[in-house]
């Protein structure tokens, strides 16, 4: 009695009784059923408004339902969130219950429920803010070219394919500022190291996606680049190399100038198969053609660099030249359906002769390899 005297002179009244104990004051009001109304809690749905339906678009199609989810929400909700919902039959797909990695068809509608308490329980760092001023900063690419399926990129040297702990900008961050609002943002489908040039893939779709990985993976794209090495490589054909590549386990922060990839032991290591084939003298630097049978870690230029003739520039597995980029440029690719042909903006001394360049184009484009160029003093 004594609590609610001095409650009621305060100008407050006691609130009803909960699982937890004693209600907390509530505003006095003029009936006891305008209190208890102010002291109810809202209704879940009234806090936590339900989604519209995802409708699966045809660039999506065939994504598994997690991937769909984690694609479409970004950062909003971490991955072992979205696991638990679905798991819980709390997702649905045309009304009905589906696993993670159920593949879905365009035009089916997949029903998420209110996320914001599960977001709150599940800890995650929050995602970067990105304004429209944020947004009109972001350095757009070179589109060699678009098709509804896939965007070829130019990538410069200096150009991370994919952002890091040290680099922030990439051209996959760019992409996705570039192709903002689409249902399907454009996904790299391979990479090149950050000092490389030349030309890049992205998919625009889940099928080109796959379609690309797959052709990647079983040797359907030739990829061709251009070197400038070190001193004078001494056959005047093409040369077969072959090694084995290993990768040199580094503790985190020890990674920066030093070699990632080194040869293989006897029995050891990842087989490295490229061809390489003269094109120009000048003076103490070749110019070399490269085609790549495999795709390891730094390849070529670990490859180069074992036989005398590291890529000029390359502070990792030669010698950095203040003031110039590495020179080494991915000038072809050839897919099935069609030849991508991307000349190096190099200038100065290692720029290449038109002649040569109108010669690795045709030979390039219209078929097999051809010799092209020779010495020049």
């Amino acid at each position: 009695m004594t609590s609610s005297k001095s409650a009621s002179a305060s100008g407050l009244k006691a609130g009803p009784a909960t699982g937890s104990g004693a209600g907390a004051p509530v505003p006095a009001s003029g009936t006891d059923q305008t209190a208890a109304s102010a002291a109810t809690p809202a209704a879940p749905s009234a806090l936590a408004p339900a989604r519209a339906p995802l409708v699966v678009t045809p660039e999506e199609a065939g994504q598994k339902l997690l991937q769909f989810l984690q694609r479409r929400l970004g950062r909003e909700v971490p991955g072992s969130a979205l696991l638990r919902v679905i798991r819980t039959g709390q997702v649905r797909v045309d009304g009905g219950r589906k696993k993670p990695f159920f593949r879905l068809a365009a035009g089916q509608e997949v029903r998420v429920p209110p996320l914001s308490g599960i977001v709150a329980e599940t800890p995650a760092a929050a995602p970067a803010e990105t304004t429209d001023a944020s947004r009109a900063e972001t350095p757009g690419l070179d589109i060699l070219l678009e098709t509804p399926g896939l965007v070829a990129v130019r990538k410069p040297a200096g150009l991370c394919s994919h952002a890091g702990t040290r680099h922030k900008d990439s051209v996959a961050d760019r992409l996705k500022a570039m192709y903002r609002g689409a249902s399907f943002s454009p996904v790299l489908t391979h990479r090149l190291d950050k000092d490389t040039s030349g030309i890049l893939l992205a998919a625009k779709s889940y099928a080109e996606l796959r379609r690309l990985n797959d052709l990647f993976a079983t040797g359907g794209v030739s990829k061709t680049y251009l070197a400038w090495v070190d001193g004078v490589w001494p056959g005047k054909g093409p040369e077969l190399m072959e090694d084995r590549l290993d990768r040199l386990e580094l503790a985190a922060g020890q990674v920066q100038g030093r070699k990632k990839i080194l040869e293989a032991h006897e029995g050891e290591g990842k087989s490295a198969r490229a061809e390489a084939r003269p094109l120009l003298h000048k003076r103490q630097a070749t110019l070399m053609l490269v085609r790549l049978f495999t795709g390891r870690t730094h390849q070529i230029r670990v490859q180069l660099s074992l036989r005398g003739h590291p890529v000029i520039s390359d502070g990792v597995y030669g010698r950095k030249v203040r003031g110039l980029p590495m020179l080494l440029h991915a000038l072809c690719l050839r897919l099935p359906e069609r030849v991508l042909f991307a000349p190096p903006p190099w200038a100065g001394p290692f720029a290449l002769p038109g002649r040569l360049l109108d010669e690795l184009r045709a030979s390039l484009t219209a078929g097999e390899v051809s010799s092209a160029g020779g010495a020049e003093g």
